[in-house]
């Protein structure tokens, strides 16, 4: 044909499409600005409590009889526990944190901790319920509720009237949390052609690192935690509207046997694109495998696959300790500025990603993976031993050495989190895939639920214990992998190259190559 269409009667398949249509047009710019916006509203709420439940300094009440300290005490000094609640008080107001607005102190400090914990907890279980509603009943109609609920929801839990509704609230958010998390992903990657994957996914979870930073500046500014909460959601109710302009996954319509609705949003971006749409038929789903089911079991036999589903269970379980608990203990590192220590080690994700993508392309996912996190354990075990503040006995460069520690030992571990997705994958055969992805992805919550109390409650006994609980684990799971294969040169390696990465949830890779394979469930 002169057009230099092809005939009514060639079959195409969906990325043989977006190659005619634009694989990176003005739909897939517009696409990929809104699904980005998205991704701040739920980092925020992921580490919010680091502010908004931070336990303040204490000090003797004016003219008490029965507090005789001078000077303001650290939260961890449990000195204050011994001594009647109307004889000491906090050195900030009242509407500072929630620990402060509902005196959560000694016994009652575990209800801030299990407040943290639970968005996990919740998260590992909104993995496996909206992944199932997501494979059976579509990605928008669970992005659209994850997202209206988490941010109505977020702005709800700001006027708690008691801590039970602030757990409640906390709970919700963390269940929709991966609502959002895998159907943006999934829809990015979809949406665009081969050649744009990777950046499809580089981008979204740079706004995942970006939502880190503007947490940290808004509470620098802001030091109430009820106003900081309404800050962190209301101005967030701006992406309803912006929902209804997503489409549905044209690769799910075509798994479910609706190409008539497939090919009408592949019409939606060539239009938009001001491309002219091929006149061809979509390609249809091959059934040969659809009778063959596999079960969680099947990635713990035989004794090889178990031992690296185990291996793999505790490394996914130990990165997330180590990478939110490092987050969750900003203000243990070291130097004068809390805040200033957050944005730090949130900024380090950045070339943490990009650092990730290289090496594993250039040295392989097991380097990648295995020594990043090493190294990052033994910075942390450094980060133990250093004193966090200065004193008359040690010298004022020390705790910014500290901080430097904690710093370079979050960008390993951070490029060793970002890498692991990409390693599993292709370590696990498809029949298993979905299985084994959803178990690693709940030992990961399993980790980050562990995080607040590894950091938060340890450094009550001994300061040096919280980093160095963190470092010892990182550094065992850095030594187990050695018994893990390397993927890169593998034969079906070069499938996964354009896979994308996400901290919290991951898709299946055969899913957005074309394949036929669900979203795995967590």
């Amino acid at each position: 044909m002169s057009s230099g269409l092809l005939d009514s009667g060639a079959v195409m398949n969906i990325d043989q499409i977006l190659v005619k249509i634009g694989e990176f047009g003005r739909f897939q710019i517009l696409m990929e600005a809104i699904q980005c916006f998205l991704q701040i509203p739920y980092t925020l709420m992921i580490l919010l409590p680091y502010f908004t439940q931070d336990s303040p300094a204490w000090k003797c009440s004016t003219n008490s009889t029965k507090c005789n300290v001078t000077g303001e005490l650290p939260s961890e000094n449990k000195l204050r526990c011994s001594i009647p609640r109307s004889e000491w008080d906090y050195v900030l107001p009242k509407e500072y944190s929630i620990v402060t607005q509902f005196d959560l102190y000694c016994e009652k400090e575990a209800y801030s901790l299990l407040a943290t914990s639970l968005v996990f907890v919740a998260w590992a279980i909104g993995s496996i319920v909206l992944g199932w509603i997501s494979d059976r009943y579509g990605r928008w109609k669970v992005l659209v509720p994850s997202q209206v609920i988490l941010v109505t929801v977020g702005l709800i839990n700001a006027f708690s009237p008691n801590l039970t509704v602030y757990i409640i609230t906390r709970f919700i958010i963390g269940f929709f949390i991966p609502g959002i998390m895998v159907s943006t992903f999934v829809l990015a990657s979809e949406f665009v052609g081969p050649k744009y994957r990777p950046l499809a996914g580089i981008l979204l979870w740079g706004f995942f690192a970006l939502g880190l930073i503007i947490l940290g500046t808004q509470a620098y500014f802001v030091r109430t935690w009820k106003i900081l909460t309404i800050i962190c959601t209301a101005p967030y109710i701006v992406t309803f509207p912006l929902l209804k302009f997503i489409p549905e996954s044209v690769r799910w319509l075509r798994i479910t046997d609706q190409n008539d609705k497939a090919m009408k949003v592949l019409r939606k971006i060539a239009k938009f694109n001001k491309k002219e749409f091929p006149e061809v038929s979509l390609k249809p789903v091959e059934r040969q495998n659809e009778n063959k089911h596999s079960s969680l079991i099947d990635i713990f036999r035989p004794l090889r696959m178990a031992l690296k589903s185990i291996i793999q269970g505790y490394t996914w379980m130990v990165e997330g300790m180590v990478y939110y608990g490092v987050a969750l203990a900003a203000d243990d590192i070291g130097g004068t500025n809390r805040y200033a220590n957050y944005i730090l080690t949130s900024l380090v994700d950045f070339p943490a990603v990009l650092f990730g993508i290289y090496s594993c392309r250039r040295f392989g996912r097991k380097k990648t993976v295995a020594i990043p996190l090493f190294i990052g354990s033994i910075l942390c075990i450094g980060a133990a031993f250093v004193p966090a503040k200065a004193s008359a006995t040690v010298s004022k460069h020390l705790p910014n050495f500290r901080v430097a520690l904690g710093v370079f030992g979050k960008f390993f571990v951070a490029t060793s989190f970002d890498s692991i997705y990409t390693w599993s994958v292709e370590i696990y055969p498809t029949v298993v895939r979905s299985e084994g992805m959803g178990f690693l992805q709940v030992m990961s919550r399993i980790g980050a639920a562990l995080a607040p109390w590894a950091t938060k409650w340890l450094i009550a006994y001994y300061a040096f214990l919280p980093f160095l609980l963190l470092g010892c684990s990182a550094l065992l799971a850095s030594i187990t992998l050695y018994w893990l294969p390397e993927t890169r040169d593998s034969a079906t390696a070069e499938v996964f190259e354009t896979a994308g990465k996400a901290k919290s949830e991951l898709v299946d890779c055969d899913q957005i190559l074309d394949g036929e394979n669900n979203v795995a469930r967590a």
